[in-house]
């Protein structure tokens, strides 16, 4: 567990938990329903305790209701709600802040994850484990393969800015986190990601802090800045792992698709927002140094001029 080893001694026990519960927007996903639910399952077998799914089927026209209502398996409860949203309010981010909204039962581990994505078989045991020795919020990890993606120049371009430059900015956030308190002092440095694809957070803290902001994108990232502004304890685990699919024809605007599609049109690609300039790292480092502490910038809102990979490149 990135943070915190999970065999470390727990600093604190929090309020016992009774049930897990996943709750997850889904919109035409009728192909991938049957294997999403069947590894929940599995990773439901491998829980101590037990588990139930939500689906939110939201402005679906094909058989995705039918399908999840199909399913059963011994060690997994699935309920299916529909509904179906304006055009103004029909996104991925407002279907999820919805499912989780009904997910949100006293007791209740909420964990939310993507309808294209797999998460793996202890995917719900290690956030368990994570809660039960003190985090309020748990991040998981994503994995996606984009061979299709690294084949084309500007894909390959953007891929390599990026991960060399978020390597360096994620080292200068974890000493910040660290003289913050956010993370723990000495421990290696978290993964840094925050998708709705692989997260989970106690019920009774999604409720108090307001539960998902209302976006139609990028609600995961807004849901980590609100938890740490609100003085959560977040945890990122690299073991809490989800695979999601590197689809080029998606069902939200903003979303994966449209941002893998972009990476391979785009000769200067657009850089992932969480991307900061680095002028704002230095004096993010220089007001830390001074005492400042305040909460790291959110991750769901561009800085003020979105980075490109020219911008990646010349700031490395």
């Amino acid at each position: 567990m990135d943070g915190a080893p999970l065999t470390a001694p727990c600093l604190r026990l929090p309020d016992p938990l009774t049930h897990v519960t996943v709750a997850i927007p889904v919109r035409n996903e009728a192909d991938r329903i049957p294997a999403l639910l069947a590894s929940l399952a599995e990773a439901a077998r491998l829980a101590p305790l037990p588990v139930g799914v939500v689906i939110l089927a939201n402005n679906c026209t094909d058989a995705s209701v039918s399908v999840a209502r199909a399913f059963a398996h011994p060690a997994l409860e699935v309920s299916v709600r529909t509904v179906t949203f304006q055009t103004p309010e029909a996104s991925a981010g407002r279907a999820r802040r919805v499912a989780m909204d009904l997910a949100a039962r006293p007791g209740a581990l909420l964990m939310t994850t993507d309808a294209d994505a797999l998460p793996q078989p202890r995917w719900i045991a290690v956030a368990l484990e994570a809660v039960r020795c003190g985090a309020d919020l748990v991040c998981g990890a994503i994995s996606c393969e984009v061979p299709h993606v690294l084949a084309t120049p500007s894909g390959a371009r953007i891929t390599r800015a990026e991960e060399a430059y978020a390597d360096l900015q994620h080292q200068i956030r974890h000493c910040i986190d660290q003289m913050a308190g956010r993370q723990p002092l000495g421990a290696p440095r978290p993964h840094y990601m925050e998708s709705g694809a692989s997260m989970a957070i106690r019920a009774d803290r999604y409720l108090a802090v307001g539960g998902l902001p209302r976006m139609d994108h990028s609600e995961d990232r807004a849901m980590v800045h609100r938890a740490e502004a609100d003085g959560l304890s977040v945890r990122y685990v690299s073991e809490m792992q989800a695979r999601v699919s590197a689809r080029l024809q998606g069902r939200a605007d903003g979303g994966m698709a449209a941002c893998l599609r972009h990476r391979m049109q785009d000769h200067d690609p657009l850089a992932d927002q969480a991307m900061l300039p680095p002028g704002l790292l230095g004096r993010l480092w220089a007001e830390a140094l001074a005492g400042d502490l305040a909460t790291y910038p959110c991750r769901s809102l561009a800085p003020a001029r979105h980075l490109r990979a020219s911008d990646l490149e010349a700031g490395l």
